[in-house]
């Protein structure tokens, strides 16, 4: 069974909300913690990333931004935590922290704050079951984690970078074969800069995502594989991938106004 049937299969236990990608003004005196937070979470990322074929880590992190009323300031660790949430055995927790231009944490957001930073995670274990001439059951256990920061939120250019890392360790049973499923998939967002919706901005102005994953079965290495995309935005809804798998390198560029179109020459 191949990562991205693995993550299809957990991707199906998790309710993803709807995403703002409207920016707080910089003109505001105090910036709106939870519009940033949902600004984190663009809808047009995410469909560039199911387009590029590789199966997305940061996809289980990209669920709607806490709500800054149900979190809790620490002064000892100056984050923010917020209540967890847990979904069909899916457990979801995430914390911020707000910081100053001098990289300090702040207890409330005001003038000064120039930054924001979401530590994210998603664990539990799922299980499945299909009947049929060639029955299949499998138990997976998932591990989640992510690290992104908001940049430039006093000003119209808001950029994210960060990491998540997917681990997702389990077994399926089809019909009498067994095998033992350990995936990996980890993404890297550079320079990402968001869309300003003020100014008619809808897609990422310009950065790149970088996913990597890899997918093994001790038992038998033909279900051993690993793939890398670079997907990159330009500010249009045209954004290019290149897609290595082994020793086979492709790049192609998609219509993010047009999803379901098939991909075209970047020419």
């Amino acid at each position: 069974m191949s990562i991205q049937n693995t993550l299809t299969l957990i991707g199906a236990a998790v309710v993803l909300g709807a995403c703002s990608e409207s920016p707080t003004s910089p003109s505001s005196s105090v910036p709106d913690v939870a519009a940033l937070l949902a600004e984190m979470n663009p809808a047009s990322v995410t469909a560039a990333a199911d387009l590029s074929g590789t199966p997305v880590g940061g996809d289980f992190n990209r669920l709607p931004g806490a709500d800054p009323i149900n979190c809790t300031y620490s002064a000892a660790s100056g984050w923010f935590v917020c209540q967890a949430v847990t979904i069909n055995g899916l457990t979801f927790s995430e914390k911020y922290r707000l910081i100053d231009a001098a990289g300090n944490s702040q207890s409330k957001p005001d003038a000064q704050t120039s930054s924001l930073e979401t530590q994210t995670s998603l664990t539990g274990t799922l299980s499945s079951s299909v009947d049929g001439s060639t029955p299949v059951a499998s138990t997976y256990t998932l591990n989640s984690t992510s690290d992104q920061t908001l940049s430039g939120i006093r000003s119209d250019k808001h950029t994210l970078n960060g990491t998540s890392l997917t681990k997702i360790k389990g077994t399926a049973q089809i019909g009498t074969t067994t095998l033992t499923i350990d995936d990996a998939v980890n993404e890297t967002t550079n320079d990402l800069v968001l869309p300003n919706a003020r100014v008619g901005q809808k897609w990422p102005q310009s950065g790149t995502i970088v996913i990597e994953s890899s997918s093994s079965n001790p038992g038998d290495p033909t279900f051993t594989s690993d793939s890398r995309a670079v997907i990159t935005f330009n500010g249009t809804s045209i954004v290019k991938m290149t897609i290595t798998s082994g020793t086979d390198t492709i790049t192609w560029c998609f219509d993010l106004a047009s999803p379901s179109a098939a991909p075209m020459s970047c020419s």
